[in-house]
This record gives C-alpha cells, structure tokens and sequence, in this order.
C-alpha cells in the first residue's frame, strides 16, 4: 500500500490565498498569520496598530507578539517618545523567504525524525510492531484537478 501526499500549486488567481495558507504553515494559528501580514503590509508598528489594522484584541496581539519575537519571527525595537508613559515596541516581520527557509528546514528536521523513528526505537533496544508504508508525493495545481493522470502526462 501507498499513502499518497498531495501538494496543490496554486493558480495564478489564487497566490495571494494559497502564499497565505502556505505562511499559516509555518506560523501555525490565524493570530499569528493576521500580525504577520499585517507587518510585512505595512511595515514597523506598535502592538496598538496591529490590533486595529488587523482587527485583533489587543491583549492577544501583545501576547502573541512576544511568542513570535521570541520564536524569531518577528523583532522589536523601542519607541522613543517624548513625555511621561512607557515607550512602546515597534515590531517588523522577518522576509518572507527567511520565514520559508526556516519553516521548511524546521518540517526537515521533523520529517527526519519520523522518518528515523526506527532507527531512535532500535538503538534504545525497543522494536515496532508495524510495517513502514511508502509514500509517493503528487504536485498538482487546482486547474488540474479536472483531468486524469493520463492527460497531466501528455501536457509533460
């Protein structure tokens, strides 16, 4: 038996909606995806811009904002302002490819470890009761998903 993993590649007209799902990926919840495009949208701002441009509660903008500078995703410098009252953090995004490049080697390292997990259960003198299952990864863009596997081999 096969597990099958199938990759969709987006349709020019879908980019922004499948750059998006594949950012969420690697941020893991809907919070931490509105900061960050909101961020690489609008650039450096406080925890107060944020929580209006992204329409998010502010105490979960401020909290989700340390998770992210601590993970490295995001950093943060102080405001200075003039006057009586704490000066603010203003935060920037990492790139985007910086984001990916850290996701993907961060999906490796797991997939690496799964794909080992044999080897880490042998070497503790422990053995598995199930078969490895190979897999076969399929790339396939949404406009596909209408023809059959013999009309996606002649377009190749």
């Amino acid at each position: 038996m096969v597990k099958e993993i199938h990759v969709k590649i987006p349709d020019r007209d879908d980019f922004d909606e499948a750059f998006a799902g594949l950012i969420k990926i690697f941020l893991n919840t809907d919070t931490k995806l509105k900061i960050y495009l909101y961020l690489r949208k609008m650039g450096r701002s406080t925890s107060h811009q944020i929580s209006k441009g992204a329409n998010l509660y502010p105490s979960s903008v401020r909290e989700t904002l340390k998770k992210m500078f601590k993970e490295g995703i995001v950093t943060r410098d102080k405001l200075k302002i003039e006057g009586a009252g704490k000066n603010p953090y203003e935060y920037e995004a990492i790139s985007s490819k910086e984001l990916t490049k850290r996701g993907i080697t961060d999906m490796e390292k797991n997939l690496n470890k799964m794909f080992n997990l044999d080897k880490i259960l042998q070497d503790g003198k422990r053995e598995l009761s199930h078969s490895r299952i190979p897999l076969k990864i399929i790339i396939e863009r949404k406009s596909d998903k209408n023809k059959t596997p013999n009309d996606l081999a002649k377009e190749k």
